[in-house]
């Protein structure tokens, strides 16, 4: 089968966004990209007029359309010629070409995936922000049902698919920008938040903290291992992310084409893990302890460090032995401290006058709060990007019942802004802590923290776990157990990283993109990249013999729950383009 050059399509209606945020509202449809973006997807944005006068060949999402009343009809003989559609949030008036009819809009609610094929395997509540109800048609394939806030259970598809005869249209019910961003930023926090029945999440402790934002439900969102205190065990985003990958892989083979995909981590990684350590009280045998098991562990760990601080030995060991320094910034005001920028800054500003004062040279990047604390809702991310702090980490719970997946990932994301700044992406990864200090009973059990290991490589993210080193010193079983975890991730596959690594990463893989284009994986690097991994179809192959230096190692892998062939690479700066087997039809 002949090759066409094909990438994925995202129409939406900017100008549309434009008078809502000039409202003060908020818009998180353009948050649709970064959902793209993060999955490593190569795509072109389009207004719907750009869209019409190119009707580009491919797969694709509508996020937005104007009034014109015959898209329809145009995206119906779309579908026929060889092209697949996406709908996501709403159908815009593409009911009968979509093969559904539009029932209502709901706020609120929950998937059951009754066996599907796009969620085989997924296991958590698929909780949403935001849906449309839809009756299907006849003859159209259909996908889980809608339930409501209410708890009451529905007939109406999470998604439908229609077939034409060398196409398709899927709709996607769901808001899915809108879900990943209310599910990873929250709400405001303005108040304390509703602490759960059985009293295992009792935030309403009269301190303002970032698990007083959460979205997620106590009852329908937490699982328990083995019995246990129930707590949220699932990572609701990201198996949103892997549901949408295969729907777009289904949406690609049914138009006998595929994509690349840059994968999340180098040299094929599966998964990251990340230790992080608040120093609550610097007390420097405790973190000559800890230190000493990072070493037995042969690990690299972040530390952030509440003022006034370690005196100069230990931050000698710290950084001599190769742990990242970081900031806690103390706002809690049972220990006569406050919500407020300037102390922010100030405590930033002596933990580098410490260093500075060492002679030691190291970045001051990521910061986690003291407690979680958290006020408002962005603010605290425009102090970081103002003070050049790149990572935050304290985006998580502070009860026995609310660790785990509280922010729904467990990979670093990019929060977005307010309206006032049309909900931009902020330039401050917010990498959320899923638990700390086990194998402590209340709050983190051996089994627990193994268990968020798994489900974190299940989704391909970050087990991130917190460890005050005041509990090396006060509980005998922690030094043993946080070795033996370490272990166990190693043996699981994971890489452990401190949170500048992971910035670096994060960074450089941002800056690249794979296309499929008339016969060649073309990848485009603005820096070097070694190590990169990029994903195409099963049967993708180079030409016998090789055809690129570039490749190091192609072999067969099984990710998301779909067989496909995993490239290493090592790419140079600018456009890499390496041709593949003729025969193979495969775009990107």
């Amino acid at each position: 089968m002949e090759q066409v050059i094909y990438v994925i399509h995202v129409i939406w209606n900017e100008k549309q966004a434009q008078a809502v945020w000039r409202q003060g509202r908020d818009v998180y449809t353009p948050y649709l990209f970064e959902i793209l973006k993060q999955a490593g997807i190569a795509y072109d944005a389009w207004t719907p007029e750009a869209w019409l006068g190119s009707r580009p060949k491919g797969i694709t999402i509508v996020a937005g359309l104007d009034d014109r009343k015959d898209w329809p009809e145009l995206f119906r003989a779309y579908c026929e010629s060889g092209n697949a559609v996406l709908a996501v949030g709403d159908t815009y008036g593409l009911d009968h070409m979509l093969g559904v009819q539009q029932v209502r809009k709901v706020k609120e609610g929950w998937i059951d995936w009754k066996g599907s094929a796009l969620a085989d395997g997924l296991q958590s509540s698929f909780h949403f922000f935001g849906s449309m109800l839809l009756k299907p048609t006849d003859g159209v394939e259909t996908h889980g049902t809608i339930t409501l806030q209410t708890g009451a259970e529905t007939a109406h598809p999470a998604v439908t698919v229609k077939a034409y005869p060398h196409g398709a249209a899927a709709m996607l019910a769901v808001d899915l920008p809108r879900t990943f961003c209310l599910m990873q930023q929250g709400v405001p926090v303005v108040k304390d938040g509703t602490p759960s029945s059985d009293g295992t999440g009792a935030i309403n402790d009269d301190i303002f903290k970032t698990d007083d934002s959460s979205v997620l439900d106590w009852n329908r969102d937490r699982n328990s291992i083995d019995g246990g205190v129930p707590f949220y065990l699932h990572p609701i985003v990201d198996e949103f992310r892997i549901m949408l990958l295969r729907l777009l892989h289904r949406l690609g083979e049914s138009v006998s084409r595929t994509f690349a995909q840059v994968w999340f981590w180098p040299e094929g990684l599966e998964a990251i893990g990340h230790i992080s350590h608040d120093t609550d009280g610097n007390v420097s045998e405790a973190a000559e302890m800890l230190l000493d098991r990072l070493k037995e562990a042969g690990i690299k760990s972040s530390w952030c460090i509440i003022m006034p601080g370690y005196p100069e030995p230990i931050y000698r060991r710290i950084v001599d032995e190769g742990h990242e320094i970081a900031l806690h910034y103390n706002a809690l005001e049972a220990e006569g401290n406050r919500w407020d920028e300037q102390l922010f800054n100030e405590q930033l500003g002596l933990l580098k006058s410490q260093m500075n004062a060492m002679n030691v040279s190291v970045p001051i990047k990521m910061n986690k709060n003291h407690y979680l604390r958290w006020e408002g809702d962005v603010q605290f991310f425009k102090w970081c990007e103002r003070a050049g702090i790149v990572v935050e980490q304290s985006k998580g719970g502070t009860k026995q019942g609310n660790k785990g997946f509280l922010a729904g990932t467990c990979h670093p994301y990019l929060p977005v802004s307010d309206a006032s700044e049309r909900n931009r992406l902020m330039n401050v990864y917010s990498n959320p802590t899923l638990a700390w200090d086990p194998p402590i009973p209340l709050r983190c059990t051996a089994p627990e923290a193994r268990a968020l290991v798994d489900r974190s490589k299940d989704v391909y993210g970050v087990a991130h776990f917190l460890y005050h080193p005041a509990t090396f010193k006060m509980n005998e079983n922690v030094g043993p157990g946080f070795v033996d975890l370490i272990r166990y991730g190693e043996e699981q596959g994971l890489a452990w990283w401190t949170a500048q690594d992971m910035y670096e990463w994060l960074q450089l893989r941002r800056n690249v993109e794979a296309r499929v284009e008339n016969g060649h994986l073309v990848i485009s690097a603005q820096r070097e990249c070694k190590g990169l991994t990029v994903l195409l179809s099963a049967d993708a192959a180079a030409p016998e013999g090789g055809a690129s230096t570039a490749v190091r190692r192609v072999q067969p892998v099984e990710r998301m729950g779909i067989p496909l062939q995993q490239w290493i690479l090592d790419v140079p700066a600018g456009r890499t383009s390496i041709p593949l087997k003729p025969a193979v039809s495969v775009a990107g």
